[in-house]
């Protein structure tokens, strides 16, 4: 089994939840497991490397209690996806704490789909009451963070605490409400769980002691000094809630005792001022972090632990460690009795250090309850090592991934009171700026709510359909869907085009321009596509630097315009295209996503948008006028659209109807073909072994020859990669708006309301597509593309709304990509992130700089 586990401290720090994580994973390592291990990273410093430990991004020069903060941000979610796909697949998610690095790890569970399995270590609510200077308002801050990302739907019971602690229990038992599985290391935490409305299960399994350390350890507490002080030992964070101070002062109203302290934190300054105030420097001594081995030897030659903790610890690990050796403990909560051995340890009447002070001075004269105690401790060592409880902890593993296999699929709503509304919206905007931020997280958290899930676009509320058969239904059922929305956002540019009319006027237009691209034109236009694909790579610089995702827009607008119009006197139609056809694509996603009483303040935008679309629009029709006027055909998509006459109708297009198409071909062409060049290049970059399999079929069929039509045939492989770029960088969102009150899967969608779906994804859904998160063009081989369901390959849309350019998308895709990789090897920039932009309904590289070097 793999395990990815996540908590928001490094393992090189000190707590008792580093401490508790790291004695599971070596547990698991033992038994024959594999854990790659998810963190914050360390602060301030560099670590040595350790190949399964993944630490993630923190926000710089943030911390907490020492600690560096980490968001679920877009950033960290492709480091964790990263990291699955090179260390093997994932079985389970196991996360152990409740900020960011836990709440990234459930994401990734979420987005994987895998079983998430979440132990519920903290106190927070203690731990914000004692260290915070402003408890209810960090209590509450926490609370609203926290929920941006997970749920807090839960009923949360009245109970005596204050407004600051219940806020922090939203955030423990939200965290815990998201996982499929929960573990609580003690029964009164679990107890304090259901109580503040978990009802997630929950199991109680203790945390244990690396069995590790005990085998190379080899003293135990054997005996205690009889005439000299009691040796009392403190071990853990210094830290407000441990009540370090109070350890102190007891020590101080109690002759007949030492105290030796092993640990840091925020509390040493503190503590070292008392000691020296009260003159204690002969009997307490600050020794500083030691590792856990030296923890245990101290131990060893102590003669009672002193573990004045209150209302704080679910467990305590020290606790745990001193069973281990068999030292004595002294402890102040009640709640810990069921981590104490009846008759290892004795409770404080009281928690003051008063109270402190005399069990000390009681167990300083009474030498012989100490010995009993330890011949009691010397039973519980063995229950308290890691190897009695790994066992359990898989066997919740288990349940957790059976559970997830057997669950049935989310019911269908039957109304819209019923369906789910996704999370983070805000006023005016919903969840547009969500959707921009991160288009891809957005989407994939969707499914996970429910067949149908309610989004917002400003004021337009919208319904994502998340199965692929419901996508269906939509696409080639009765249910009328328009496009206004989108044709008012894009009226100056093309709002007559094809993509948004509707009914007749629609089904019309697709047969009108259908000709211009029927197989007979594709095989004129691929070996246009071809030369010019040639030509491109033939020019590209030897040894210099340059940006991929530039030259892919180059290329495509290239190829696309003069399939478009091959006449010489189109030159002039073509520099205005490449002129401004890329600020528009990059304005169409945010003009369409933003609401128009948002989009009408945008006035300098709005000023250049209008203006480059009136040139664009001129310059085209100046060429349609001119193909008018020499009637010839020039085996190219204008002279197709104009020739072409209706047989049904006997209608033709007009020349505003042509420019509105060629326009539309330009912006699916250059913006989502562009994007999806660059992606493939991008994939093949950085996976060696598909870039080799590649070039070799490249060598076997391209040679040094140029790249021709007749190649495509003979190129599987880079077909399959294709395939799966499709695949992986769909188009991230789709939308339509019902035309009267629409019924889909029984649920009927009234009028107005936006009807979309996201083949990006379903295309990521575990689902569907099996381990959908790993680039495998293998995936697509003749032996493996049967198992796949067809009806979930939607980047291309389905049904009336299916793009008609699809067949020429795949052949100029795969004909630049043959082009660029027979004749070269790219090698991307080292220190360059590529990141996903939205630059259209298809993602788009940031960038892709690399160094050209001839093969």
């Amino acid at each position: 089994m793999h395990i990815a586990m996540f908590m928001d401290y490094h393992p090189a720090t000190l707590g008792g939840v580093q401490t508790a994580v790291g004695s599971l994973c070596r547990g698991l390592e033992r038994a024959g497991h594999h854990v790659t291990l998810f963190v914050a990273p360390l602060s301030g410093k560099i670590t040595d490397s350790q190949p399964n430990v993944v630490e993630l991004d923190a926000v710089a020069g943030l911390e907490v209690n020492g600690f560096p903060v980490v968001l679920p941000t877009k950033r960290n979610a492709e480091l964790i996806d990263a990291a699955f796909a090179a260390h093997g697949p994932i079985d389970v998610v196991h996360t152990h704490t409740t900020y960011g690095v836990a709440i990234s790890g459930m994401k990734a569970a979420r987005r994987h789909r895998l079983p998430l399995v979440h132990t519920a270590q903290s106190r927070d609510d203690a731990f914000i009451e004692h260290t915070s200077p402003a408890p209810y308002a960090t209590a509450l801050a926490m609370r609203a963070l926290h929920g941006r990302f997970v749920p807090h739907r839960h009923h949360m019971p009245h109970r005596s605490e204050s407004r600051a602690a219940r806020h922090a229990w939203w955030t423990i038992v939200g965290q815990a409400q998201a996982a499929d599985r929960v573990i609580a290391p003690t029964q009164h935490f679990a107890d304090l769980m259901v109580a503040h409305g978990l009802t997630r299960p929950i199991q109680v399994v203790s945390n244990g002691v690396d069995d590790a350390l005990l085998e190379n350890h080899s003293s135990v507490v054997s005996g205690q000094s009889v005439d000299g002080p009691l040796r009392l030992v403190w071990s853990g964070r210094l830290s407000t809630e441990k009540r370090l101070l109070h350890a102190i002062d007891a020590v101080r109203r109690t002759d007949n005792c030492t105290l030796d302290i092993y640990g840091e934190g925020d509390l040493r300054d503190a503590a070292a001022a008392a000691i020296a105030e009260h003159r204690l420097d002969d009997r307490i001594r600050l020794h500083g972090r030691v590792t856990q081995a030296e923890s245990l030897d101290a131990m060893s030659g102590g003669d009672a632990l002193l573990f004045p903790s209150y209302g704080f610890d679910t467990q305590g690990m020290v606790l745990l460690e001193a069973v281990a050796v068999g030292l004595p403990i002294i402890y102040c909560d009640p709640d810990l009795d069921e981590s104490v051995p009846t008759g290892g340890g004795v409770r404080t009447a009281d928690a003051s250090a008063e109270g402190i002070a005399a069990t000390i001075a009681e167990l300083a004269a009474d030498r012989d309850a100490l010995t009993e105690m330890c011949t009691v401790l010397g039973k519980y060592s063995d229950s308290v090592l890691q190897s009695q409880h790994t066992g359990a902890v898989l066997n919740i593993y288990r349940q957790a991934g059976e559970t997830s296999a057997l669950s049935p699929e989310p019911v269908m709503p039957h109304s819209l009171s019923e369906v789910p509304t996704a999370p983070g919206h805000l006023p005016l905007v919903g969840h547009s700026l969500r959707a921009l931020r991160d288009a891809p997280a957005f989407v994939t958290s969707l499914s996970d709510l429910g067949p149908v899930v309610r989004i917002f676009f400003g004021k337009q509320t919208g319904y994502l359909l998340t199965t692929p058969d419901l996508v269906r239904e939509a696409g080639i059922g009765d249910a009328e869907l328009n496009r206004e929305d989108l044709r008012e956002a894009i009226e100056d540019i093309a709002g007559g085009s094809v993509n948004v009319l509707r009914g007749d006027e629609h089904k019309l237009r697709r047969r009108m321009i259908a000709p211009a691209l029927r197989q007979s034109r594709l095989a004129e236009y691929t070996r246009s596509a071809a030369d010019i694909a040639e030509s491109w790579s033939a020019g590209l610089p030897s040894g210099a630097r340059v940006n991929l995702m530039d030259e892919a827009h180059g290329l495509i607008l290239d190829t696309v315009s003069s399939t478009l119009f091959t006449a010489e006197f189109s030159d002039d139609a073509r520099r205005e295209i490449r002129d401004n056809v890329p600020w528009l694509l990059g304005q169409v996603i945010l003009r369409t996503a933003l609401p128009p009483q948002v989009r009408r303040l945008r006035v300098i935008a709005n000023w250049r948008w209008r203006t480059k679309a009136r040139h664009l629009r001129g310059a085209i029709g100046e060429v349609v006028s001119e193909y008018r006027r020499r009637d010839e055909d020039f085996n190219d998509v204008v002279s197709a659209l104009i020739r072409h006459t209706d047989s049904e109708t006997g209608a033709t297009l007009s020349d505003e109807h042509i420019i509105d198409e060629a326009i539309l071909m330009l912006a699916g062409g250059v913006g989502s073909m562009a994007s999806l060049t660059g992606w493939l290049w991008h994939e093949v970059m950085r996976r060696p072994h598909i870039a080799e399999q590649l070039y070799a079929e490249l060598d076997a069929v391209v040679g040094t020859g140029p790249v021709r039509p007749e190649h495509l045939a003979a190129l599987p492989y880079l077909k399959q990669v294709v395939a799966e770029t499709l695949r992986f960088w769909g188009p991230w969102i789709s939308a339509g708006t019902a035309d009267g009150d629409v019924t889909i899967g029984g649920l009927t969608i009234p009028h107005g309301a936006a009807i979309m779906f996201s083949p990006y994804m379903v295309q990521h859904d575990k689902r569907y597509y099996a381990n959908p998160e790993a680039f495998d063009p293998a995936r697509w081989s003749p032996e493996r593309a049967d198992a796949i369901d067809k009806k979930a390959n939607l980047s291309f849309g389905v049904g009336r709304r299916r793009c008609l350019g699809d067949h020429f998308a795949l052949l100029e895709i795969t004909l630049a990509s043959a082009a660029l990789l027979a004749r070269w090897r790219p090698t991307p920039a080292p220190n360059y992130v590529v990141r996903a932009s939205n630059r259209d309904f298809v993602l788009s590289p940031s960038a892709l700089p690399v160094t050209l070097n001839p093969r």
